[in-house]
């Protein structure tokens, strides 16, 4: 029952993020956009998911996606479900670097729900991507920041800061070009 509730939230807040708000573009015959500027240079999406067991029976969710495109602007969404608070919030992100296999995502706080998140402030968290199959080490997610200063968001993208704690992915994924 438990993994049936679990992946209703997982495919639940996949949904969510993927209703990003920047529509299509028009494709050329091709399947190309139509102009250079509008090409994603970088990209992260993905879920990480982390259930502990009881007596704190803690679930805590990330599904997030982001675009960088070659005029530099940045689109995307993230939700972040934490059970144990009895908290959710959406992210607009407003930024995003990536250097190898590891993206830095960071936005505005949206849909706040429960007495943490707030509207309006900043959120950020960075994921790695370790490639897929078998033999490949976890992907791994970091802590989430919440209820940041406003410019923070900017400062996380820019200077790439690891001082969140991160770990090990233990159902999910994370694809970060």
């Amino acid at each position: 029952m438990f993994r049936v509730v679990c992946s209703i939230v997982v495919v639940v807040s996949l949904a969510a993020c993927s209703q990003g708000s920047r529509s299509a573009s028009p494709l050329a015959p091709n399947g190309v956009t139509g102009t250079a500027s509008e090409a994603v240079v970088q990209s992260a999406s993905g879920s990480a998911h982390r259930i502990r067991p009881l007596p704190d029976g803690e679930l805590w969710v990330l599904t997030f996606n982001a675009e960088k495109r070659a005029d530099g602007t940045v689109t995307g969404t993230a939700h972040i479900d934490r059970k144990d608070l009895d908290a959710a919030w959406d992210v607009e992100v407003t930024c995003m670097s990536v250097v190898g296999n590891t993206a830095w995502i960071a936005g505005i706080v949206r849909n706040a729900r429960g007495a943490i998140p707030r509207d309006g402030t900043v959120s950020y968290f960075y994921v790695t991507d370790n490639g897929e199959g078998s033999d490949a080490p976890p992907d791994r997610a970091s802590a989430i920041r919440i209820n940041d200063l406003a410019g923070q968001d900017i400062a996380f993208c820019t200077d790439r800061p690891v001082v969140l704690p991160a770990t090990d992915i233990a159902h999910g994924n994370v694809q970060v070009r």
